[in-house]
């Protein structure tokens, strides 16, 4: 960790903890004498759920999860102001057990007391600049009427959820592992989550002032779990399939050494394709799936021709052509996309009809398919072989040009050359 990072940490870390000894020690005062039965329901019950939620946070995407905690501290804030939120989210640590996706579980009992005061700072100081910006609103924590409620929960969400991950990211901006440009499009990234979670901590704090409102906000909490489990049980399933290609890719290169790299090379080239001409995000994840998968049929390929030191026989070609076949029974038996199936199927057809294995002409495959043919070519000329060396990068350019319009789409080909002379491949 750079000596920049180290210092940013230490003064957030002195700034964030000491707010969280002032403002606690502040609240507890200012309850002496109220007897606990009045407010000690609504705080255990949101320490409760804010343990909870960060407990189980959940997951959107494989890569981004959503930590509903600040359903709790937004609810803790309006019913009852700053000070709360703080105590709130400083006690629910001690309960917080989060089960990784490794199987271990994360707590502030065995990770780093660094990561721990880091972490619990950046939060009090998310939940402190927001509550004090929001006493110059007319507004007082516990007027929960509209329209008045509406500004307050708008202000302190937004304001704790940017000044949350603005900490985090500085951090890792300081340490040199991001620059500020793809921090900021993380944080606007983000920000749809907190929006999302929003009104739920309005009408949290809506019902729990109401009478019997724990058990009314229980029935409330009770179908998002479930929700989440569900997603996880689809998100779980996900990620097995990925590790299953992950293993069909291991078990192609274990057969072919010179191939190593060329599925994961093929993949990276069809996305920056892809992008480039638009397709939509969850086409281009099945177009990945395909490029990686698209040379699985050569497992059923003898060692004699996958490993021939020369040209291929005629009669070695015809086996070697049935790999696009062989690859697609394999994978249809898995149960992947129909999409995927014909990449794997079709990626040595050529626009004008004269590739295999069915000789059909590739314009009338979809575009995954076309861009999946141009990448393939692109890396199988540039990578060595057994019986030859690759061609350099201007010589692959002009073989992709002599092949437009009559083995490879003009369209592609044109952004593919596009991309390598960008430097973008």
């Amino acid at each position: 960790m750079t000596r920049r990072a180290r210092i940013y940490i230490a003064i957030v870390s002195a700034l964030g903890m000491l707010a969280m000894v002032v403002c606690c020690w502040k609240y507890f005062v200012s309850l002496q004498g109220i007897p606990f039965r009045v407010y000690g329901w609504q705080l255990l019950f949101l320490i409760g759920l804010c343990a909870l939620c960060r407990s189980f946070p959940i997951t959107i995407r494989k890569d981004q999860g959503l930590d509903l905690s600040v359903l709790a501290i937004l609810s803790a804030f309006m019913m009852h102001g700053t000070a709360m939120a703080m105590v709130v989210y400083a006690v629910s640590s001690l309960i917080t057990f989060e089960r990784q996706s490794d199987g271990t579980v994360h707590s502030i009992y065995n990770i780093s007391p660094v990561k721990t005061f880091f972490n619990t700072a950046n939060i009090m100081i998310a939940i402190l600049v927001p509550g004090l910006i929001c006493r110059l609103l007319p507004w007082q924590p516990g007027d929960l009427s509209f329209p008045m409620v509406l500004l307050p929960t708008l202000v302190f969400s937004l304001l704790a959820f940017f000044l949350n991950y603005l900490i985090l990211l500085l951090m890792f901006y300081l340490n040199g592992d991001m620059g500020l440009r793809e921090a900021f499009k993380i944080l606007l990234g983000l920000s749809t989550n907190v929006i999302a979670a929003m009104p739920l901590g309005l009408i949290i704090a809506l019902v729990l002032a109401q009478p019997m409102g724990g058990w009314l906000t229980l029935i409330l909490i009770c179908p998002l779990m479930l929700a989440r489990y569900a997603w996880k049980l689809y998100l779980d399933t996900s990620r097995h399939k990925d590790e299953l290609i992950t293993a069909f890719i291991s078990a192609i290169e274990a057969r072919d050494a010179y191939t190593q790299g060329h599925s994961t090379r093929v993949a990276d080239y069809t996305e920056k394709i892809a992008r480039q001409m638009g397709m939509k995000d969850k086409d281009i994840a099945l177009l990945r799936e395909g490029a990686l998968l698209h040379d699985i049929g050569k497992i059923g390929v003898s060692d004699q021709i996958l490993h021939k030191n020369g040209p291929l026989s005629a009669e070695e070609w015809v086996v070697m052509k049935q790999h696009p076949t062989i690859g697609t029974e394999i994978v249809a038996k898995v149960g992947l996309d129909e999409r995927v199936v014909e990449i794997i199927q079709s990626h040595h057809e050529r626009y004008d009809g004269s590739g295999y294995p069915n000789g059909k002409p590739i314009g009338e495959c979809s575009l995954a398919t076309r861009i999946m043919g141009v990448a393939d070519a692109f890396d199988a000329m540039t990578s060595e072989r057994p019986y030859r060396k690759g061609i350099p990068v201007d010589m692959a350019i002009e073989e992709l040009c002599k092949g437009s319009g009559t083995q490879f789409d003009p369209a592609v080909v044109e952004v593919m050359v596009k991309l390598i002379r960008e430097d973008a491949i």
